[in-house]
């Protein structure tokens, strides 16, 4: 009885988390009302909408007739309930109008790059044909590379390291000075054997276009600017071009996708104007710093009593 009543509770959670961001019935809305919370319609275009956001594993939960109701009671407890913060008037509440502000940001920065880059970005059969006859012989299946890696925050750092490591300075040692991987830094860089797909995209795609001992020019992720070795290939049994299209299409795309963002941002930087504050930015004290500025000295913390016997 417990886990039936916990599970019916979890359901009505994610209800309200999947739908909480919408409202229904729009004013134009010629679909049919199935239901009013005053004078509010639930039409049956927003019961069909909402009810397409459930998870699978919950879908059971609104099948057949009951099933219907038992959705239509969900959605009417969130209308009261939005109703009822209209009557406090929490639409007016700084907190919310910051979020909304923010998701009103977030949801056009979101739509802008499905538009300019998204939509933009496509790999035919041709392109990852042409790739992979360039690159066949790293094809494997089964093979694995190892490589190693200086990690850095900036752009400006990486370039000057990859001077440093043309100009006959030792990879490893730049590694172990300088890389922001400590778990590699340690081994002058060194990230062992992997197979295809552990790394990033553009990791991966930057370390196919190398040959054995060649280092990359500066290569951006998630995580930061890479300067990537390739220092063996252990191979496997070769791949045909179907085995392999998927994954190089992958890769590309990725790569395509990256370039497209860069190119628009350099874009959108000559159209607008764009000052940063540098003193500014300095004197920010980060929300962990502060908890580090907050915490008592060692010496200042009080010494744990021993507790008394009885």
């Amino acid at each position: 009885m417990k886990n039936i009543v916990y599970r019916a509770f979890l359901v009505s959670c994610i209800l309200f988390a999947l739908t909480g961001c919408d409202r229904f019935g729009g004013e134009t809305s010629d679909s049919p009302v199935i239901a009013k919370v005053d004078k509010a319609p639930i039409t049956q275009d927003d019961f069909v909408r909402e009810i397409g956001r459930v998870p699978d594993w919950a879908q059971g939960q609104f099948a057949g007739t009951e099933g219907k109701q038992k959705f239509l009671d969900e959605l009417i407890k969130r209308e009261l309930i939005y109703q009822h913060a209209l009557r406090m008037r929490l639409n007016k509440n700084k907190e919310y109008l910051d979020k909304m502000r923010e998701f009103e940001k977030m949801t056009l920065v979101s739509m802008v790059l499905k538009k300019e880059v998204e939509e933009k970005s496509f790999v035919d059969d041709s392109e990852a044909r042409e790739f992979f006859d360039q690159n066949a012989d790293k094809f494997t299946i089964g093979s694995q590379l190892k490589a190693s890696h200086i990690l850095v925050e900036k752009e400006e750092t990486a370039k000057e390291i990859n001077e440093r490591i043309k100009n006959g300075e030792s990879f490893a040692k730049l590694a172990k000075e300088l890389s922001l991987d400590k778990g590699s830094a340690d081994k002058g860089g060194d990230l062992g054997y992997f197979s295809s797909g552990k790394m990033v995209p553009e990791f991966e795609q930057a370390l196919l276009r190398l040959k054995p001992g060649e280092v990359s020019e500066p290569v951006r992720t998630r995580f930061g600017f890479h300067i990537i070795k390739l220092t063996d290939i252990k191979k496997g049994k070769p791949a045909d071009f179907e085995q392999s299209k998927d994954s190089i299409k992958r890769q590309l795309l990725a790569e395509k996708k990256k370039k497209l963002f860069d190119s628009y941002i350099e874009k959108l930087k000559g159209d607008f104007d764009v000052v940063t504050v540098e003193e500014n930015l300095s004197t920010i004290t980060l929300p962990w710093e502060q908890a580090e500025e907050q915490a008592p000295e060692p010496d200042q913390q009080e010494t744990p009593k021993a507790e008394k016997s009885e």
